[in-house]
């Protein structure tokens, strides 16, 4: 049975989910929107985007999904459950029926790290705008003792922290 990380915008959740074998970057975006209007858009450019279509379904098919897909993977990456991001009945569920999860989140400081990998990584100015409204808010928020954290020091990635805790090992690489 496979670990749940929700982690941070920006600090290597695609990436990882690409490299390895037995990780899965569940990206909510599909499951949270729906394809009207946005389908001919990149997954990046999408993010952010005004013009999407809420999922009904959301957040409910995103956990059925993540608890489906914690049994195929050793790691499950999803994003952060909180009310400004109108998903906290992620972490809510996983609460009320015992599941564990992470929250891998940068340091305070690491803002710039961020924001330079959201544009990079080709995001629209509205999502960079979004999640630098919400980053001392999440920071403070993910840093409570209640969660089980992975702290990812600044002009580091999510990869450094996971093979620094034995999470991931190099022979899981994909090949």
């Amino acid at each position: 049975m496979g670990k749940i990380i929700a982690a941070f915008a920006g600090v290597g959740k695609s990436y990882v989910g690409e490299k390895y074998d037995k990780v899965l970057d569940l990206e909510s975006t599909y499951y949270k929107w729906l394809e009207d209007g946005v389908a001919h858009l990149t997954e990046e450019e999408r993010k952010g985007n005004k013009n999407r279509v809420l999922n009904p379904k959301w957040p409910y098919n995103y956990i059925e999904e993540i608890i489906k897909q914690k049994d195929n993977y050793d790691i499950v990456l999803i994003q952060l459950s909180h009310p400004r991001l109108k998903n906290e009945q992620i972490f809510e569920f996983f609460d009320n029926n015992g599941i564990d999860y992470y929250v891998a989140r940068p340091n305070l400081s690491g803002w710039q790290y961020i924001e330079n990998r959201l544009k990079n990584r080709g995001n629209k100015e509205e999502f960079i705008a979004e999640v630098r409204a919400n980053f001392e808010i999440f920071i403070d928020e993910f840093s409570k003792p209640k969660y089980k954290q992975i702290i990812i020091k600044d002009n580091e990635f999510l990869e450094d922290e996971l093979i620094e805790n034995g999470m991931l090992v190099e022979k899981d690489l994909i090949k």
